[in-house]
């Protein structure tokens, strides 16, 4: 049995007689809907007078306070890992690429200076060579001149002479070139030394810059990831909150329809015993007048069926709905 049939057969209890189901009432239904829109409107005024009945003057707690609190969640703005890495990488990139500028800069500059010193020994040994071949040619003029006088110019004496004046020559310039060779070649060991060292540095500063790379990123990974963390605490915390104030909020507006209806309840009793009065009794007894006069002049049949299933009647004219019913069902059509 639903609870439409419940009240059906309490209603026909009440008033004595079965209400039929099969009555149309369409005919009414727009007088009947006129009828309750003044029934509204008197419920309206009364409630807003200030003499309403402080039974139901109540400030719906569902009204105060709002469905949910709006809390400022925060948001990660940071870098996500790819930034960070690529960011990181670059900075650690261009400091590296100016350690390594430094390097080679100090290695041209020391290494011009020893191409320099090494120019002006190549010239040095270049000078001493023409001096001994000025030399060497000086000596073999004169002695061809000390030849020509004693007659013996055309002599075995002088290719002799001229072959010893040569092969000192060639001695000469052979120690020459030696020393010349040994001071060259360790000024280019000198260079190449100095090539070496650069290259270790280099190494070194790339090792060095690729740990250092590799622990600034895992420092920054690990910040991040501590800041994202602390966000999420902060933010579940408002979660929370809302949640909390969620169900605070349906517990305080489940309490007060509790007290509510208790209190209702409350008077109600008290008019069915002694009855409504002042303001509220001329409200509601102007209402029961309106809909008596409506429904006392319907088929008795039609009205008790539109009685019946009228719940917004029911609000309206609370107690005396029950009277309006026994009334109807008392009028002979």
């Amino acid at each position: 049995m639903t609870w439409d049939d419940f009240t059906k057969k309490v209603k026909e209890i009440f008033t004595g007689k079965k209400v039929s189901d099969n009555v149309d009432t369409s005919p009414y239904d727009e007088g009947e809907r006129e009828l309750i829109d003044k029934l509204g409107k008197l419920d309206e005024e009364y409630k807003n007078s200030d003499k309403y009945d402080p039974g139901k003057g109540y400030e719906d707690i569902a009204d105060l306070l709002p469905e949910k609190q709006t809390f400022e969640y925060l948001k990660y703005e940071g870098d996500d890992e790819d930034t960070i890495r690529s960011n990181t990488k670059d900075k650690y990139d261009a400091l590296l690429e100016s350690e390594k500028k430094k390097v080679d800069d100090e290695l041209n500059t020391k290494t011009a200076v020893v191409e320099n010193k090494k120019q002006s020994t190549d010239e040095e040994y270049s000078q001493k060579q023409e001096q001994i071949d000025k030399d060497y040619d000086e000596f073999q003029k004169i002695l061809e001149q000390e030849l020509v006088k004693k007659g013996l110019y055309r002599s075995s004496i002088r290719q002799g002479q001229a072959d010893a004046n040569e092969q000192a020559r060639a001695w000469e310039s052979g120690e020459l070139a030696t020393k010349r060779n040994i001071d060259v070649g360790a000024l280019d060991a000198e260079i190449a030394k100095l090539q070496g060292q650069a290259d270790t540095a280099i190494q070194q500063l790339d090792l060095s810059y690729a740990q250092k790379l590799d622990s600034e990123i895992e420092r920054l990974i690990d910040k991040r990831n501590k800041e994202i963390a602390s966000i999420d605490k902060y933010n579940n915390t408002l979660k929370e909150k809302e949640a909390k104030y969620i169900e605070d909020r349906a517990k305080a507006i489940e309490a007060q329809l509790a007290q509510r209806l208790k209190d209702e309840l409350v008077i109600q009793n008290m008019e069915n015993k002694y009855g409504m009065a002042g303001a509220k009794k001329e409200s509601y007894q102007k209402r029961y007048n309106m809909a008596y006069e409506y429904y006392s002049a319907l088929p008795q049949d039609a009205a008790l069926q539109m009685l019946q299933k009228n719940k917004q009647l029911e609000e309206y004219l609370g107690a005396y709905y029950g009277k309006l019913i026994t009334e109807i069902a008392r009028t002979k059509n």
